[in-house]
């Protein structure tokens, strides 16, 4: 019987295996299944990033280890800062917003510097760990050198011409004060400029820039010193040269034009005439 079946089988071409499929066909079936694969992990992330659990996870994950090294003694316990003069501790505290206990190396340090810098007084700052558990502030405070009147308002500007914000201006009178479109800009170069000589330039309290070209200072709160657009250096040198030898601002003068440097002129009150001691030098 066997041996018919077999027969019969071999008539009909039936080799009892099963026939390969073609290539391309493997082919085409291995890239569907990859595909497939494929596009059903990115509908599970899909849906477990759309749940939150991944953000989640995350969290978890991080708490955990932030315990883990606040454990092992990694702790905030205390805060050194350097530079502070002019801010307050209580408000660079509130700018770092670090509990006593935190975690040292979970700080981020470069929120930290930011906040802090933008703290009125801060100019530039640094943070920093010392482990265990300290954290190190050092701060770079503004350089008040100016009054700077605008719209009927007085401001601080530092070294650089930027506004120094809720200062307390009383502490400050003594600055000089600076007015004019573009003064603030300015005025860092006009201080340095005139403290080519200290002497005169201690006297100077106030200036007005004009036009954004040139200054006119104010010595003594009484005489207005005009200085030229051009080589205005060499003007004020001049000028602190001879008030050195004579005196010249302390006298009964108003104004000084200075800006020719053939001519000075000078206004006094009416009916005052100016005697000289260069005159009696002969120049």
């Amino acid at each position: 019987m066997q041996w018919v079946i077999r027969r019969i089988r071999a008539g009909l071409g039936y080799s009892g295996r099963r026939r390969a499929l073609p290539l391309w066909m493997r082919r085409g079936l291995l890239v569907l299944t990859l595909l497939a694969i494929v596009a059903a992990y990115f509908a599970t992330v899909a849906h477990v990033s759309r749940s939150g659990w991944v953000d989640a996870q995350a969290r978890a994950l991080d708490a955990w280890v932030d315990r883990q090294i606040a454990d092992a003694g990694f702790r905030v316990a205390s805060i050194t800062a350097y530079g502070t003069s002019k801010t307050e501790a209580a408000a660079l505290r509130a700018a770092l917003g670090v509990d006593p206990g935190a975690p040292t190396l979970a700080l981020d340090l470069t929120r930290l510097r930011r906040n802090v810098e933008a703290l009125p007084w801060v100019r530039a700052a640094s943070v920093e760990r010392a482990l265990p558990d300290r954290l190190i502030v050092r701060v770079l405070e503004r350089e008040p050198v100016a009054l700077l009147q605008s719209q009927g308002r007085l401001s601080l500007i530092d070294s650089t011409g930027a506004t120094i914000p809720n200062a307390h201006l009383a502490d400050f009178t003594d600055l000089p004060a600076v007015t004019g479109e573009g003064a603030a800009r300015a005025t860092p170069a006009l201080l340095t400029m005139l403290a080519t000589d200290a002497s005169l330039a201690s006297r100077v309290t106030g200036a007005t820039y004009l036009g954004e070209r040139r200054w006119d200072v104010r010595v003594d709160d009484r005489v207005w010193v005009r200085l030229p657009e051009q080589r205005p250096l060499d003007a004020w040198l001049r000028l602190a040269q001879m008030e050195s030898e004579h005196s010249l601002l302390r006298r009964k003068v108003l104004a000084a034009d200075i800006r020719n440097p053939r001519q000075w002129i000078f206004r006094l009150p009416p009916g005052t005439r100016l005697r000289m001691a260069i005159e009696n030098s002969g120049s």
